[in-house]
């Protein structure tokens, strides 16, 4: 490329309004103006621009250069990306010396990337305008998504029609190979079709602004199709290196200078509606390398927001493995009475606020939840819980944090310091320090005894269907504490009383998928009796409450005695008496059971 055209670039920007773009409260000081760096943590602006000489600097951390220095830093890309940015800016056409190859492939992409364009303001249209979205309406109303999350987002929705997209595009001129190629039209059996349909839209765009292809979920209920499906692989997406709000959240992860990392688009829209934009999530994946590099080119520290079941816990100590080994600082946020972010932003935004500032660090969360699981006076317990926490600090990247964690578990543990510090060298010794925290081990062990029996007590109720009746009337929602086997009863007792007859294919036919997997997994779960007598079902089932109570109430005695303790610490001894007064109640109740 001529450098002609690169000065040309630069002549046509001021890189103040491209900073502009970025950083927000630039102050004027003589020639200059000045705002907090981007590049670093301060409190006292020294970072300047000059407009008339085109460049920046850094009085705090050292960075400087002209725009597309800038640029290249802001956006965490090399110099021809960068300059491509730039010329974009600039409304400059690059001059490329492209292989004949290399030039049929970026036309090809430039196609695709026009097209998704296109596509993105078709199903938006359906879904503000035209009388084929009014579902797609009803659904974003339930989910209370606003007009300007739509707006923001680009959200659209793709109607029931098999063939809408594909009229609509072929009368812009599109073929249909091509679209089978892009991954908008499904070719089975010599049928050709729409492959979204009956979805909201979640148009994915990338952290270049660039929007690169597309995600629905579906909006029927009675449906054994996928709850999401998204675009395959193109010359413009890669699943495994995308992650979806990166480019409405980078800004903010810079200001706040961490990441907050969810599961769901939904989390990330509803996350939009409060202080905390500066979230993001992965299209139902797990989270690779690439995706958390692409995370660290705007922060360091990481906080995970995962759903609140054990697979969202399985699914959280396996990122922060990853996490740390890439450098992070990982925190786990740890959501109560909600399944997941979404669902915790739409009851109360503030809560959610609350909860993201009560983020704790993943040691601590894992020292927490163990203490609270294991009976550490016992010597197999310590084992376990040192060949499960060891491997987390050893993969921490700070020295001084190993030190106090490795000072902390000593003395929980009661063990010498030294000990422990001579296993954890022996982990470090693995093989390029890639730790594998045992994920299996873990589960075994947080798997609560309640979330077991209420799973069995569940097991029996469906395979045995016949005696549902007297099932029915044994059992309330309030025996179940576990937020999908409490839901899942409480649709079966919904569908029952409405149906007055059971059939498990209509039943499920209205579930979502993880609760079909958890029902199919119930039905395939072994008894160890199966009960031929109505009455022996209910002497079981009776016994199964029987436990099910006296785990509440011990695990509520626990909690009140904890309460009681920290009372005391704080010689209230007005919560002390409401404490104890509460602790009597309890323990009478159990002694009665």
């Amino acid at each position: 490329m001529a450098r002609s055209q690169i000065e040309e670039i630069k002549d046509k920007l001021d890189i103040l309004e491209v900073a502009r773009s970025y950083i927000s409260d630039f102050k004027k000081s003589g020639s200059n103006y000045f705002a907090l760096c981007p590049f670093h943590q301060e409190k006292t602006p020294s970072f300047s621009v000059n407009s008339d000489l085109g460049i920046f600097k850094c009085f705090g951390c050292g960075e400087s250069g002209d725009v597309i220095t800038f640029i290249e830093k802001m956006e965490g890309v090399d110099f021809p990306k960068a300059l491509e940015i730039a010329a974009k800016k600039a409304g400059v056409v690059l001059n490329r010396n492209f292989s004949k190859k290399d030039e049929k492939l970026y036309k090809e992409k430039q196609e695709l990337l026009k097209l998704n364009s296109l596509v993105t303001e078709y199903y938006n249209y359906i879904l503000i305008k035209h009388k084929n979205g009014e579902k797609g309406r009803e659904y974003i109303k339930k989910r209370k998504i606003t007009k300007d999350l739509i707006e923001k987002f680009k959200i659209g929705y793709a109607p029931r029609s098999y063939n809408s997209l594909i009229n609509f595009l072929k009368s812009k001129g599109y073929k249909i190979k091509d679209l089978i190629k892009w991954g908008l039209v499904v070719s089975v059996n010599g049928r050709i079709y729409d492959k979204f349909r009956s979805r909201l839209i979640f148009p994915l765009i990338d952290h270049h602004d660039d929007i690169v292809g597309f995600s629905g979920r579906t909006i029927l209920k009675n449906t054994r199709a996928p709850k999401y499906l998204h675009s395959p692989q193109t010359i413009t997406f890669n699943k495994s290196k995308f992650l979806f709000g990166l480019n409405q959240a980078k800004k903010e992860v810079r200001k706040k200078d961490f990441v907050i990392f969810c599961e769901g688009q939904l989390d990330v829209i509803s996350s939009n509606k409060t202080r905390f934009k500066n979230t993001v999530a992965s299209l139902g994946t797990s989270l690779n390398q690439e995706q958390l590099k692409l995370a660290k080119r705007y922060t360091d520290d990481i906080y995970f927001s995962f759903d609140n079941d054990m697979a969202g816990e399985t699914a959280l100590i396996r990122a922060s493995n990853i996490s740390h080994n890439l450098g992070f600082n990982v925190k786990a946020i740890i959501i109560k009475g909600s399944t997941d972010a979404d669902e915790l932003i739409n009851k109360n935004k503030s809560a959610w606020e609350r909860t993201v500032k009560k983020a704790e660090p993943i040691v601590d969360h894992m020292i927490r939840r163990l203490y609270k699981r294991l009976d550490l006076s016992d010597l197999k317990n310590k084992e376990e819980f040192s060949k499960i926490i060891l491997p987390i600090i050893s993969s921490i990247p700070s020295k001084i944090e190993q030190a106090h964690y490795l000072h902390r578990v000593s003395l929980i543990l009661n063990i010498d310091e030294a000990i422990l510090t001579e296993e954890l060298e022996e982990i470090k010794d693995i093989p390029n320090n890639r730790i594998q925290i045992d994920i299996q081990r873990i589960k075994k062990l947080l798997e609560s005894p309640v979330n077991i029996k209420e799973e069995y007590l569940l097991s029996l109720i469906f395979q045995h269907i016949e005696f549902i009746d007297t099932s029915l009337k044994l059992c309330k929602k309030s025996y179940f504490k576990s937020p999908l086997a409490k839901e899942l009863f409480s649709k079966l007792e919904k569908y029952y009383k409405e149906k007055k007859r059971f059939s498990i294919k209509n039943f499920t036919s209205s579930l979502e998928k993880h609760e079909l997997i958890f029902i199919q997994n119930l039905l395939l779960k072994k008894l160890q009796k199966y009960f031929k007598s109505e009455i022996d079902l209910k002497e079981e089932i009776e016994s199964i409450v029987i436990i099910l109570k006296k785990i509440h109430l011990q695990e509520k005695i626990k909690s009140i005695k904890n309460k009681i303790e920290k009372a005391e610490n704080k010689k209230n001894n007005d919560e002390v008496k409401k404490f104890l007064d509460k602790l009597m109640t309890a323990t009478d109740k159990l002694s009665k059971i």
